[in-house]
């Protein structure tokens, strides 16, 4: 292949010369004399045509090539987004019972330790609306909130009783919490002939409804669209935007991994949410903490004089299947009267769930509801 034809194949688009044109091109070769050739100039002027010609066409083929992708900067709450990527990928599981163990607690500070105040409760949801739900629940009781409390504790001989936040204040209303004493009391009860979900934070489920939520993040805000207007009907003021971070409480629920992906997907897309980074739970297990922007409450002092402190909320999620572990409200300022420092915890709910075949045998002392 010559410089023509390399030329030609580079603009291959260009018309060919006029009839005209070639007459008079030829006409000017015939009469005009012909020169000596020279050879060296020739040669000289072969390799740069060349290579001016190879300079054009690589220009050419470079202004065609796909420019390179610019990578992408990480999106916000990415954590999230790859805690979805990974979770939809596991294996559905199932079974007769959803069981689902929730404990509430709340700690108290004094004498050089910290105590967890907590109640709890068990339930056993039947996949068949016509078998029964079994609930066990307890009552409060305080343990020694970590290791080093528990050796604290000892170290002040072991109180059987303790008084808490309100231990100074000489409040009648102020009882003494017992120290060390276990769980006791349940409850046995037919479920309704709907067989609804117990947990109705977000809204009256059913299992099968349960079952069914979408798996496309998109399809779900619509669908929790219909249960955020059934809040409404019932005299909730919440917006639908406010609405929508009570999602998280479906994370717990018995529904698919593609689900709980679907939840977090929309849940990371939100505005008010916010990864705060990993995090032991109050029951000693590793999460991520997640911010969702609800507003925070206050807990009530039970001494004199009266106080309120102002908390706010985090969601602790399980890195490995996207369940929620718990929700812990923490101090939003460093309060003499509590004996607490901005961030330190103040209360928990923490969960515990997933599909049995198995349901146990009725409690001693359990009553029939």
């Amino acid at each position: 292949m010559d410089e023509l034809d390399l030329l030609a194949r580079a603009l291959p688009d260009a018309p060919p010369p006029s009839p005209e044109v070639v007459a008079r091109a030829r006409a000017r070769l015939d009469g005009a004399p012909r020169p000596r050739p020279r050879r060296r100039p020739w040669m000289m002027w072969a390799p740069l045509a060349t290579a001016a010609v190879v300079a054009l066409v690589f220009s050419l083929v470079t202004s065609l090539a796909p420019v390179p992708e610019a990578a992408k900067p990480p999106r916000r709450n990415q954590e999230l987004f790859d805690l979805a990527d990974r979770i939809e990928k596991l294996p559905v599981r199932s079974g007769r019972y959803w069981r689902e163990s929730i404990v509430n607690g709340q700690y108290m500070s004094g004498g050089g330790y910290t105590l967890a105040l907590s109640a709890g409760r068990e339930t056993w949801v039947p996949r068949d609306a016509a078998d029964r739900v079994l609930t066990r629940t307890w009552v409060y009781s305080a343990q020694p909130a970590t290791a080093a409390d528990r050796r604290a504790w000892k170290a002040a001989g072991a109180p059987d009783q303790f008084k808490g936040h309100c231990g100074d204040s000489g409040s009648k209303d102020c009882k003494p919490v017992p120290v060390g004493e276990g769980p006791r009391g349940c409850v046995y009860w037919r479920s309704d002939h709907e067989g609804r979900y117990p947990n109705r934070t977000v809204g009256d489920f059913t299992m099968a409804e349960l079952a069914a939520l979408p798996a496309d993040p998109a399809e779900l805000t619509e669908r929790l669209g219909a249960y955020h207007k059934a809040w409404v009907a019932r005299g909730s003021k919440n917006s639908f935007e406010e609405f929508l971070p009570t999602a998280a409480n479906l994370l717990g629920a018995p529904i698919g991994p593609a689900q709980r992906a679907a939840i977090i997907r929309m849940l990371a897309a939100l505005p008010t949410t916010k990864v705060v980074g990993p995090v032991t739970d109050p029951l000693g297990r590793k999460g991520l903490s997640v911010d969702l922007g609800v507003p925070g409450g206050t807990m009530t002092h039970s001494g004199k004089p009266s106080k309120d402190l102002p908390v706010y909320n985090r969601s602790i999620l399980d890195p490995a299947t996207g369940t929620k572990l718990a929700e812990v409200s923490y101090a939003a300022r460093e309060d003499k009267d509590w004996r607490v420092t901005e961030g330190e915890a103040m209360a928990f709910n923490a969960n515990e769930s997933g599909w049995t075949q198995e349901r146990p045998g009725r409690p001693k002392g359990c009553r029939e509801k």
